[in-house]
């Protein structure tokens, strides 16, 4: 896949280091908290806490108090953003670049736990866009593969719920685990600039979900398209940091169970793309459960359909599933447009209802 295609060597490129696969030690057992909404699922949990263990095990003492916050501090919790770090002060957790190259290695492992191969090497490619905006920038230090930071709230146990952070510019991951329950919701992900080169090879870390967005629109029968069209100017999406809860209301658009079947698909496949950057068997447990809420799920867009118009939009708006998709406005990158893109769950965004 593209994604996975986009990510071999880039890590190297974005932090200077390699995921790390040592083993980590066990866990006292104690008393399971579990997470509201998420889906249960075999082994997720145990594979983030080994490779945090990992990560933790190469920190100082201060460091791990620099990292570790209380599970419950949801306030914090939502503290994240995805403006570039230098406009907007400091992210939760350690700075990948204040880390050695073996903790970032570590950190990385983390990330690659928590997340399939394709998500894996879409935040790769997200960090090494911000490499390539800090060369065409002559240094700007608002970007750069060190501007990434990694937290936990709560300490990573097999039993007991904790939450994995991981941001920076164009990215916003966070991940609830408790016990066998897991929600992977907020995950922002954008990027600029969309396409760059590495080594001579083409990278860009959002085509797979670029393409499904535009080719679903084109497919849309004209009567349809009509019906799902939200007036006005959309220049982001509408829920993103500092926008938790904020879905509106009611729903807009055409219910997806009224598409033809061969947009149906479509819609299923476009979900996968972003459903699918979280640990793969988290996700199909999600997919199963928002594909059986069809007849609640709204599709809507709004701008343009064409691929390279700024303002271009699309919205899945369903009981649970939130998606949006954006073309923002032309940057330094030298690109036309560049992407703003987001999956929540309404009932367990950090692991609880929001």
């Amino acid at each position: 896949m593209r994604k996975a295609l986009a990510g071999i060597a880039l890590l190297a490129t974005a932090c200077s280091a390699q995921p790390a696969t040592a083993p980590a030690p066990s866990l006292p057992q104690s008393r399971p908290n579990p997470v509201t909404g998420g889906p249960t699922v075999e082994g997720a949990t145990e594979t983030v806490v080994a490779a945090a263990e990992t990560f933790l095990a190469t920190l100082s003492a201060e460091q791990r108090e620099n990292v570790l916050y209380d599970r419950d501090d949801l306030a914090t919790m939502r503290e994240w953003s995805n403006l570039p770090v230098g406009r907007d002060g400091s992210r939760n957790g350690l700075r990948i670049g204040d880390l050695s190259q073996e903790q970032q290695a570590a950190a990385m492992g983390v990330a690659e736990a928590m997340l399939s191969e394709d998500g894996f090497a879409e935040l790769q490619g997200i960090i090494a866009a911000g490499n390539v905006l800090n060369q065409r920038g002559g240094g700007n230090t608002s970007f750069g593969s060190e501007l990434n930071f990694i937290a936990f709230f709560g300490r990573p146990s097999r039993t007991e719920r904790f939450t994995v952070q991981i941001g920076g510019h164009h990215l916003g991951v966070t991940t609830t685990y408790a016990g066998g329950r897991v929600s992977p919701t907020p995950a922002f992900t954008g990027v600029d600039p969309r396409w760059f080169e590495v080594a001579g090879r083409r990278v860009e870390p959002l085509r797979d979900e670029a393409d499904s967005v535009f080719s679903l629109l084109a497919a849309l029968p004209p009567e349809v398209r009509d019906r799902a069209r939200l007036e006005g100017v959309f220049s982001d999406i509408m829920v993103g940091a500092g926008d938790d809860g904020r879905f509106p209301a009611p729903a807009q658009g055409v219910r997806v169970s009224d598409l033809p079947a061969a947009q149906q698909e479509q819609v299923t496949a476009l979900i996968r793309n972003w459903v699918g950057d979280s640990d793969e068997r988290v996700a199909e447990a999600l997919m199963r459960e928002y594909v059986s809420q069809y007849g609640s799920t709204h599709l809507a867009w709004g701008g343009s359909i064409r691929p390279d118009d700024q303002g271009a939009y699309l919205r899945l708006d369903g009981p649970r599933l939130w998606i949006e998709f954006s073309n923002q406005e032309q940057t330094g990158s030298g690109d036309e447009v560049h992407y703003h893109s987001i999956f929540r769950d309404k009932q367990s965004d950090y692991g609880v209802s929001s």
